[in-house]
């Protein structure tokens, strides 16, 4: 009898310790939802104000390459200015399955096929972290080379005010062809690493809405 007791205590237990692991399964993938929700819009807002930058920095390349640049410097100083304003990483939400990684609770993941999509989906944002750090390169290269073309006090300027200046004994610290060359080329860099991340970001969106579909279809969640 004694025996028969421990045994149905042990049974009792067992049941208790999984149903409380199912029902924190299921509140991790009703918060991964969440994070994935995030993802594809931030996905989707990079590109936005992707197309933004894309526009200043053509702008700003056209303007400083006319022969007769004096009428616009204003306009420079302001484009020039708002690339370092509007360009950004790209960073994904990775809340959630941090949480489980470092707990040891992605053994909490029951399902197989949502595992190893899940798994997919998280080492794929590796690529976005290592780019991010191409795209910190070539930011940086461009702010040396601002400031060997534009003087500082403007800069900040239209930092505190937002808005493009209007002084009119303003100018460039150079009219060097070469450097104003150099400043051209690191603009055309950060394009090149924003397009890049924007890219990656695409695919990881399509990616995204699929895992949501599965984790809602196996977990019968909406």
């Amino acid at each position: 009898m004694l025996f028969l007791a421990v045994f149905c205590g042990f049974l009792a237990e067992y049941q208790l310790e999984h149903k409380i692991e199912k029902d924190r399964e299921k509140i991790y993938m009703k918060n991964m939802l969440e994070d994935l929700k995030s993802d594809t819009a931030i996905y989707e807002n990079y590109g936005k104000t992707n197309t933004e930058v894309f526009s200043i920095i053509d702008s700003l390349i056209y303007l400083m390459k006319n022969p007769d640049k004096k009428p616009y410097i204003n306009k420079m100083y302001f484009l020039a200015r708002m690339v370092t304003l509007k360009t950004a990483p790209l960073f994904p939400n990775e809340r959630t399955y941090d949480q489980m990684k470092n707990s040891g609770h992605l053994r909490l993941i029951s399902k197989q096929i949502v595992s190893e999509n899940i798994s997919s989906y998280y080492n794929s944002l590796k690529f976005v972290s290592f780019y991010n750090e191409a795209f910190r390169d070539r930011l940086s290269d461009y702010l040396r080379a601002m400031g060997k073309v534009f003087d500082a006090e403007v800069l900040l300027n239209i930092l505190t005010g937002k808005k493009e200046q209007n002084a009119p004994t303003v100018n460039l610290l150079t009219d060097d062809i070469h450097i104003i060359n150099e400043l051209l080329t690191a603009a055309q860099y950060l394009y090149g690493a924003q397009k890049l991340n924007e890219n990656l970001g695409m695919v990881r969106s399509r990616t995204a809405r699929d895992l949501i579909l599965l984790i809602k279809k196996e977990y019968h969640l909406e």
